[in-house]
């Protein structure tokens, strides 16, 4: 049930990201830095936009556990791209501070979520 939550959270957030990569206009932040940082070079990965990505994988989150009583091979894949997804994040959380010198409260709220997901399956 936790991960469920906070898989839907995480889908919400990454929704909203991933509509600001591919819209104009203001971005809703605590601070100035959130434009900066979802509209930068590094807000793709192979020419994905990460709010896609974080869609992708919080969703897959949200739905392991109705499909992992059917499927209980599903955890270990939810699992492992959860660690894919913490060291995706470390690293655009080092961009956000040495290099874009900007941060945004919507991308460390998702890496927030996916390190308690990731908690979550390891307390399993």
């Amino acid at each position: 049930m936790v991960v469920t939550v906070l898989g839907l959270a995480g889908v919400a957030v990454s929704a909203y990201v991933w509509y600001k990569q591919v819209t104009t206009g203001p971005v809703a932040c605590w601070g100035d830095g959130c434009a900066k940082v979802i509209r930068s070079r590094y807000g793709r990965l192979l020419g994905i936009p990460n709010g896609a990505l974080g869609v992708a994988y919080f969703g897959a989150a949200a739905l392991t556990p109705v499909v992992g009583t059917l499927v209980p091979e599903v955890w270990v894949l939810l699992g492992a791209a959860s660690a894919v997804a913490l060291l995706l994040y470390a690293y655009l959380t080092y961009l956000q501070f040495a290099v874009l010198r900007a941060w945004c409260v919507w991308c460390l709220t998702s890496a927030a979520l996916a390190l308690a997901i990731f908690l979550g399956l390891l307390a399993r």
